[in-house]
């Protein structure tokens, strides 16, 4: 709640700082809006927007994950450490963790490039918004069956410090980040009763791809099309029926992904607007060809690997 009140109070400063500007002359506004956009700039309705979709994003994730996890769960405040990748997820929601910090953060440099905020500004928003986002979780988990999760946090701003990276140094841009989803066999047998998205473990796989035709020198980039990249996924299995005690005879399974890949971000266009819609799909891995390998069993083609 903290979390969400700073965030709202402070925007809707950004916010009434061009409402009030246009008619009545205040040196500390001018000031304000000179740190956001640069001198003699005030807010343009694209940066406005910005603002006020975060501010409707952050209320929304807020929403939901009281909702989803600390609704009528509330318990003195806890910290716990789970193990890790060798947790009672095999490790898979640490790279989720990873991952949605990861691409927040590069979303958030990305939409306020698009709305030409500062440099600077783009910047440490992206930095200290995702990991603001972050700590709350943790602190709410902290007051619920859940738990203060350090490792939870470390996973967080590690996907943080790779987005800061990939900007400062461009050779790192060539390897990304993505996610892929299918539910698993358990929700279809079921209809989908109990499912939400962020526990159904089974259905996730998180990506590491490489542009390949970046990667090659130039005289070699003519035979790799700059469309396809190459992946390595990793997924469990069996997460879901244990969970659900229905997996007595079951064993979580480490899933190990090889694959091609989409590079949506290469499609050459001039238009601001949807230039960061193809990046922002980009962070999903759509189905393609590619091998699969399951708890250390023979490597398997799939002609489109889902899950």
């Amino acid at each position: 709640m903290k979390k969400l009140l700073t965030l709202f109070l402070l925007l809707q400063v950004l916010v009434r700082t061009e409402t009030y500007a246009d008619s009545l002359y205040c040196p500390i506004n001018i000031q304000f809006e000179d740190s956001l956009v640069g001198p003699n700039n005030k807010l343009s309705i694209a940066q406005k927007r910005v603002i006020g979709g975060l501010i409707a994003q952050q209320a929304a994730s807020f929403y939901l994950e009281y909702n989803w996890w600390w609704k009528h769960n509330y318990k003195p405040f806890s910290m716990r450490s789970d193990g890790g990748f060798n947790n009672y997820s095999l490790g898979i929601d640490k790279v989720g963790h990873f991952y949605v910090s990861y691409m927040y953060s590069n979303l958030l440099y990305e939409l306020m490039k698009w709305a030409d905020f500062k440099e600077s500004t783009s910047e440490w928003v992206s930095i200290a918004l995702p990991f603001a986002w972050a700590l709350s979780i943790e602190i709410g988990d902290g007051y619920s069956d859940f738990a203060f999760s350090p490792q939870d946090l470390l996973a967080n701003s590690i996907g943080i410090a790779y987005a800061v990276a990939q900007r400062k140094v461009p050779y790192l841009q060539y390897f990304n980040c993505k996610f892929s989803y299918y539910p698993s066999n358990y929700h279809f047998i079921n209809q989908f009763k109990g499912w939400s998205l962020t526990s159904d473990y089974d259905g996730h796989i998180y990506w590491v791809t490489a542009d390949i035709n970046g990667l090659l020198p130039r005289s070699a980039k003519k035979f790799w099309p700059k469309y396809l990249n190459l992946g390595l996924g990793y997924g469990i299995n069996n997460f879901t029926e244990i969970a659900k005690g229905v997996g007595q005879n079951l064993n979580m399974q480490r899933e190990y992904l090889f694959g091609l890949d989409f590079n949506l971000s290469n499609i050459a266009t001039k238009n601001k607007t949807t230039k960061i819609i193809l990046k922002s799909i980009d962070y999903i891995h759509f189905p393609a060809p590619g091998m699969k390998q399951t708890n250390q069993s023979d490597w398997k083609f799939h002609p489109l690997l889902l899950n």
